[in-house]
């Protein structure tokens, strides 16, 4: 199915907005200093930096990997980078220090996967970046983002016109499952899914531009850079930006910025709620007002049923209304958003027997396993329950979840073998189980995480949610794991952070989380790893990379980050001080 969009590309899309000055980017610091750039500014500044794109080099096409924290400059880089006719991907900076050098193998992989041409960043990324760029031959330029806006009313010189087929930038998925894949998102599939979130959010009465929406997520995630910087620009309205590391410091700036600006729409993944309920103080929400809030959207990860109750119960003080939690889904292969839950009412949280769920993948209402719908379908796509051999399921069994429609991804950069693996006939395999059931779509779990043991099949968050509610267990740094062991077939292994505020001694923790899987499933773990905080490995994202846990438990390999000394960065910033010096020295020659 086709959906009628009102531009062919995004520069059109831009294009646009060159005398908005109703609706803009508003910055907000953890102090609460307030910077507001209409969108005509926006615009004006991205064609000076497109200019400084041209006289650097860049041709259409090529590729521009972005390293930048959230600000101003990140739009200067981005849009800047996609009118210039370059093709823009956003990488995520360092974030845990004491992980570096994993941190450096990555994002060199993801440098050479595009052949980036240039890479932008700032003054304070570069000062540890060095390692990460030297060794990649495709880069031969780091520009500082400040260089790309010095001309402020700078024009680049026309480039030919993009089609609606070619990429518009380069989105890498969250790599949980295996490592980040360069999704191309067309300007077709970015327009598209832009109008499907647009109608939803239109059919909410009294949705004010001016208010708009309000943003702590990263914008190197898809939900951070299409779901609110592209969601701005496209409907229009304002968005309040928050640093994602303020709110991870102190959750409640993001309540107390929404209350302050009157933000209407906010999204953010399910464990940033949990972290309102476990980390926000009744003081912190002195003078509060959530009654605005009219979209809180929630996905990018497994939506628990418990976590949106516990939400909305604690913050309905605070004028928070349940109609407004909305469970969704999405992928970085589908545009972004696939489904989103009914916009006007309370989420709906239905009861499935488990044992019908795990031994047959039958979704029968009873007790065991509460999930979260997420809704039905955007306008303009089509969801499917298939099995393994590609056969339609009926309504309430459990399949792989296949998506068909104009936001699905044409496949990854350059890679035909994982294309091929992803997208069939026009239908995108999302590696998701779920099921319909009363017309509403189930996330079941992801199927490379799942957990088999002895003819059962087990979501991983099923099991981790149970164990980290257990004092002494780190609150969402549970990974749940199957490994075979000789003579005993797939068993089930549970690695888990202690909670260093609520210390309990190992071995009665270990007997306890073993006691209530088997009470609550019932299955035993064959072993129960405790682990210091820190320890688990995530995506840049935040989510848990399951796989590499397990193998780097098996490799001895899975111990907690290095201790951040002064010594420590102050040898690494030397280490990256020689990275550039040898950067620069091959780009001479």
């Amino acid at each position: 199915m086709q959906l009628k969009t009102e531009w062919s590309t995004a520069q059109e899309m831009l294009a646009s907005l060159e005398t908005c000055t109703a609706y803009g980017a508003r910055f907000l610091t953890r102090a609460g200093e307030e910077t507001f750039h209409p969108y005509a500014t926006v615009v004006r500044r991205a064609r000076a930096a497109a200019a400084r794109y041209q006289a650097a080099g860049i041709e259409p096409g090529e590729r521009v990997a972005i390293l930048l924290p959230t600000g101003i400059g990140f739009f200067d880089a981005y849009l800047g980078a996609m009118l210039a006719g370059a093709v823009p991907a956003a990488l995520y900076p360092p974030m845990r220090l004491g992980r570096l050098d994993e941190y450096f193998e990555r994002t060199r992989q993801m440098l050479r996967r595009i052949e980036a041409r240039m890479v932008v960043t700032d003054s304070q990324i570069s000062k540890l970046l060095g390692p990460a760029v030297q060794s990649v031959e495709s880069v031969r330029q780091v520009l500082q983002v400040p260089e790309l806006s010095r001309d402020g009313e700078a024009v680049p010189r026309r480039v030919p016109d993009a089609e609606p087929d070619e990429p518009a930038f380069l989105q890498f998925s969250s790599g949980s499952t295996r490592e980040p894949k360069a999704v191309i998102v067309t300007h077709r599939n970015l327009l598209c899914n832009l109008e499907m979130m647009a109608a939803a959010m239109r059919s909410l009465p009294g949705l004010d531009p001016a208010a708009g929406g309000l943003c702590w997520l990263p914008l190197y995630h898809d939900m951070g850079l299409v779901g609110c910087l592209f969601n701005g620009l496209h409907y229009p309205g304002t968005v309040t930006y928050l640093r994602p590391d303020d709110f991870v410091v102190r959750p409640s700036l993001w309540l107390r910025a929404i209350s302050r600006t009157r933000a209407q729409v906010s999204p953010a993944p399910h464990f940033a709620y949990r972290l309102c309920v476990s980390r926000i103080k009744d003081e912190e929400m002195e003078g509060v007002d959530l009654s605005c809030w009219k979209l809180a959207l929630n996905g990018a990860e497994a939506v628990e049923a418990g976590g949106v109750r516990a939400f909305t119960e604690r913050f309905a003080r605070w004028g928070f209304r349940p109609e407004a939690m909305t469970p969704v889904y999405g992928l970085a292969e589908a545009g972004l958003a696939v489904s989103f839950g009914d916009i006007h009412t309370s989420p709906r949280l239905t009861s499935f027997d488990r044992d019908l769920l795990a031994a047959e993948g039958r979704a029968v209402p009873g007790e065991g396993r509460t999930l979260a719908s997420v809704g039905k379908p955007m306008a303009g796509l089509d969801i499917e329950i298939r099995d393994e051999t590609g056969r339609p399921l009926p309504d309430s069994h459990t399949g792989r979840i296949m998506v068909r429609g104009p936001s699905v991804s044409p496949g990854y950069f350059r890679d035909a073998a994982l294309t091929g693996e992803m997208v069939r006939e026009g239908w995108l395999d999302t590696g998701d189980l779920g099921f319909i059931h009363d017309g509403d779509l189930y996330i079941a779990g992801r199927l490379k995480d799942l957990i088999i043991v002895r003819g059962r099949n087990y979501a991983p968050q099923e099991i981790e949610e149970l164990v980290w509610a257990m004092p002494g267990v780190r609150e969402g740094c549970v990974a749940a794991v199957s490994h075979p062991v000789e003579g005993q077939g797939e068993q089930l292994i549970v690695l888990a952070e202690r909670d260093p505020k609520h210390p309990v001694p190992d071995a009665g923790l270990i007997a306890a989380i073993h006691d209530r899987l088997v009470e609550s499933l019932p299955v035993g773990p064959y072993l129960v790893q405790l682990l210091e905080p820190g320890t688990l490995p995530r995506t840049s994202s935040g989510k848990l990379r399951r796989a590499d846990a397990l193998r780097q438990y098996l490799n001895h390999e899975l111990v907690a980050p290095d201790k951040v000394t002064s010594l420590k960065l102050l040898l690494e910033l030397g280490k990256s001080q020689l990275a550039w010096g040898r950067f620069r020295l091959r780009n001479r020659n």
